[in-house]
């Protein structure tokens, strides 16, 4: 089967995107009807990916600008409603694939944006948040209502420093602990992307569901901070728990970043834990300037498919490669 026709019978679920974002801080419409190369994503080129459902960055920090992105978000489903619908359970994701659609999951890169309250979760939880990546790399130092107390380091480094950083950090606020309790109850995915790792355990030990780890890279193979290492794809794995690998090329090789060496990394998780915690999370549109993602943007997305088929994967493995796997978490948490 070729990497169209794996497309158009796959459920393609992309565990992160920043465009909406990106065009607000441009001072562009964030609207994705109309083509433009300037970004990653826009609606022609989601159509040519097949794409079925993506998380869209919907706040981080700063709370106006999060209920300004959760309107362009709602704005959308009215204005291409043949095209786009909000989805907050793993059966509406199954329902705009049959009916052609594709599923906007909201999603928070950063806590903080809550104010350390409950309160404010719950209303971003009505209005369809269904995953809430942690942190965005602050600690307290860097902002008072961060989850985590340490920051998270962001460059290469080598596995005896990640060992040690691990036990000598510090992780998750109080705030933070009550917060993945609360996202357990209310259906709401914990994200561990950009964690430093004494909060990723926390973390993960703490939630009595699965988490995600949506966009980042595998240590053994890029040694990078965002990189989870063995043992933590393991613990992620034991909890039933799926990570994405990104498409920025300072994740895939630090020297040679190509799409062969992003296999190598599927490739790892395959051969460590398994099918089934392996995802995507493509962080279009949320990459430094200039910087040209690997594929390079999503109407080129089959590139990842082919090299899934080239690397020899069967059908149902690159299914669950493609959103199969994220779809399931999705399933056990939200509904």
């Amino acid at each position: 089967m070729t990497a169209h026709e794996l497309h158009q019978r796959a459920i393609i679920l992309d565990g992160h995107n920043d465009s909406l974002v990106l065009k607000h801080t441009n001072g562009d419409p964030m609207d994705f009807g109309p083509p433009d190369d300037r970004y990653h994503v826009d609606l022609p080129r989601m159509r040519q990916a097949n794409l079925t459902a993506f998380n869209c960055f919907v706040g981080a920090r700063d709370l106006p600008l999060s209920l300004e992105i959760w309107d362009a978000i709602y704005w959308h489903t009215e204005a291409y409603p043949e095209d786009f619908m909000l989805a907050r359970t793993a059966g509406e994701v199954r329902r705009a694939k049959a009916e052609g659609k594709i599923a906007i999951i909201p999603q928070l890169e950063s806590c903080a944006t809550l104010h350390q309250s409950l309160r404010v979760l719950s209303v971003q939880h009505r209005l369809g948040l269904r995953v809430a990546n942690l942190v965005h790399f602050e600690g307290q130092a860097e902002h008072e209502h961060a989850l985590q107390i340490d920051k998270s380091p962001f460059d290469y480094t080598d596995l005896p420093t990640r060992e040690a950083a691990r036990h000598e950090m510090k992780g998750l606020t109080d705030f933070g602990r009550d917060l993945i309790t609360a996202c357990n109850d209310m259906g709401i995915i914990v994200d561990t992307a950009h964690a430093n790792d004494a909060t990723f355990y926390e973390a993960v030990e703490r939630s009595a569901k699965p988490c995600v780890f949506s966009h980042g890279c595998v240590f053994a193979i890029c040694p990078h901070w965002r990189g989870l290492t063995d043992d933590q794809i393991r613990t992620l794995a034991a909890q039933g728990g799926v990570m994405g690998v990104a498409f920025y090329d300072k994740f895939i090789d630090r020297d040679n970043p190509t799409l062969e060496r992003l296999m190598d990394q599927v490739e790892h998780v395959v051969n460590l834990v398994g099918p089934d915690h392996i995802g995507f999370g493509s962080d279009f549109d949320g990459l430094p300037e200039g910087v040209i993602p690997i594929p390079a943007h999503m109407g080129v997305l089959e590139e990842f498919t082919e090299g899934l088929i080239r690397r020899g994967f069967d059908e149902a493995t690159i299914l669950k490669i493609l959103g199969g796997n994220f779809l399931r978490v999705m399933a056990e948490v939200c509904g």
